[in-house]
């Protein structure tokens, strides 16, 4: 069964849950709620309007099948399942799509080169994106060599996966391609100890390595497991994120699974884990582990929705400037 919760229940019982939590902090303006000494900077271009942000769903965005080797629940669109997959070998980007970028700069470049303090290249899809990595890599060439040139910034290069192809030669391609900060959902597997495995070599070589899976009640105890093993491996961040509701055959998916399920309407309407983040959070508050915790939940959705160079927010985000713009200082291009 379905309930549809009012926001102002929903909101109501959220911030109440957070009230409760000592040591919890927030960003922009009390949507960004985490723990730990700091976000990943992989995630300020969901609060920050004057980011340059750049994201592909790979493999639509560029024209491929949406192909993956797990089929979960909570997955927002259909996608084939193919455990093992090569994609096309005459896949390129080709000058007409660089052109595209090139003059979408070019529009640009008044809002870019006057606000912009640091830009985003994001990869991720209802595939897996590891499926693709010779195709990260020839977009990882062009943002490198033309678009970090264009902007004076190295941009923070990001990608997500579930881990399973997550090998030594995929890291070191991934290193070697300029990746700053590889994200993996743990959910997908179930936990499973291969991706641990695949986690202790991504450490050794990436600089930000972020687990980031949704807050899936039936992995309660899954993630509670999960929280000494990464405290161990040395990941950096802990994103966990609520189940966004985007298709009437994803709700149908889940109410199948679970039965009953509750939702409010944030950007998307979004399905109450019950405070399972926050009680993810105060575990790891009380033993003290080292890396943080974002809560991305409704209110970080709308605020990456609702951001514009135009608005509001933006006023209040150059009057009162982002902790972030230390990592972009630090990543200046050196010039001639």
């Amino acid at each position: 069964m379905i309930k549809i919760t009012p926001i102002q229940e929903a909101y109501k019982k959220k911030i109440e849950r957070q009230e409760k939590l000592k040591g919890l902090k927030f960003k922009c303006h009390g949507s960004c709620a985490y723990t730990g000494e700091d976000i990943s900077p992989g995630c300020y271009g969901c609060f920050y309007s004057d980011a340059y942000h750049r994201g592909f769903l790979l493999g639509r965005d560029v024209g491929l099948p949406n192909v993956c080797n797990r089929d979960c629940v909570y997955c927002f669109e259909p996608h084939i399942v193919r455990q093992d997959y090569m994609p096309p070998e005459e896949f390129s980007l080709g000058g007409e799509w660089q052109r595209t970028i090139q003059d979408y700069l070019a529009e640009e470049k008044q809002m870019i080169t006057t606000g912009s303090k640091m830009q985003y290249y994001e990869f991720t899809g209802v595939c897996e994106p590891l499926f693709y990595i010779s195709i990260l890599e020839e977009f990882m060439r062009f943002f490198r060599n033309v678009v970090d040139q264009f902007m004076g910034t190295k941009g923070w290069a990001k990608v997500y996966t579930n881990g399973t192809l997550l090998n030594l030669d995929n890291i070191l391609r991934l290193k070697d391609s300029g990746f700053d900060e590889v994200r993996v959902h743990l959910g997908a597997t179930n936990f499973s100890d291969t991706v641990y495995d695949n986690l202790r070599l991504a450490v050794k070589h990436i600089p930000t390595v972020t687990v980031e899976t949704p807050s899936w009640p039936p992995h309660r105890g899954k993630l509670f497991e999960m929280l000494p093993i990464i405290h161990n491996i040395g990941v950096k961040h802990l994103d966990i994120c609520q189940v966004e509701i985007v298709s009437k055959a994803q709700l149908s998916r889940i109410e199948k699974a679970l039965g009953n399920i509750e939702l409010y309407q944030a950007f998307y309407p979004v399905m109450d884990d019950g405070g399972l983040v926050e009680d993810i959070m105060r575990e790891v508050l009380d033993r003290r582990y080292t890396y943080s915790v974002l809560d991305c939940n409704g209110f970080v959705k709308q605020s990456r929705s609702a951001l514009s160079t135009h608005s509001y927010w933006s006023v209040l985000n150059r009057k009162y400037p982002p902790e972030w713009e230390q990592h972009r200082y630090k990543r200046k291009l050196r010039t001639k």
